[in-house]
């Protein structure tokens, strides 16, 4: 059956074990958070680093294996 190995392929995509973290691209620190709860609704996410005051839509996402 192609369609159950396809959403077998896809859950384990979907469910790896790696840690994610989200990373300011101007200074580079973890303490990065959503400007307002209503990001994302009608405009792209906007986030705010309290280390540097950066705020914009571009994080970095690292991955921890």
């Amino acid at each position: 059956m192609p369609i159950k190995n396809f959403f077998k392929t896809l859950l384990k995509k979907k469910s790896n074990n790696k840690k994610t973290m989200f990373v300011c691209p101007r200074c580079g620190s973890l303490k990065v958070y959503p400007s307002s709860w209503m990001n994302g609704w009608l405009t792209p996410t906007q986030y705010v680093c309290e280390n540097c005051g950066y705020k914009g839509p571009i994080l970095l996402k690292l991955e921890k294996e």
